[in-house]
């Protein structure tokens, strides 16, 4: 998977993540509104909202970290080919440089 594929599925995750909480907390909010709610209902509702809050909350921090760590490996990968060809473009040089010593 490519990093512009990995970071738009982990994109597509978020977006899937704030959804579901905002339905969730559209639930939590219709309850509310229909006003007859007990003072442990009303304290209910409020500990499943913070609940629910913190999933989303801890899910965004996962995927944020997911995202950097594929960014990460990326820059890593492209650091590792680079230094692969300078090895190679050094090992030419030698070449080159023995040549020329054994041409003198």
């Amino acid at each position: 998977m490519s990093l512009e594929e990995a970071l738009e599925q982990l994109k597509k995750t978020r977006k899937e993540n704030e959804e579901s909480y905002l339905k969730a907390k559209a639930f939590i909010d219709g309850f509310r509104a229909r006003g007859q709610l007990s003072k442990k209902d009303s304290e209910f509702l409020y500990l499943m909202e913070f609940v629910i809050k913190g999933f989303k909350n801890h899910g965004n921090d996962i995927i944020t970290a997911f995202e950097n760590q594929v960014r990460f490996t990326d820059a890593f990968n492209n650091l590792q080919n680079r230094i692969t060809d300078l090895e190679d473009d050094i090992a030419q040089l030698r070449k080159t440089l023995d040549k020329m010593y054994q041409d003198r």
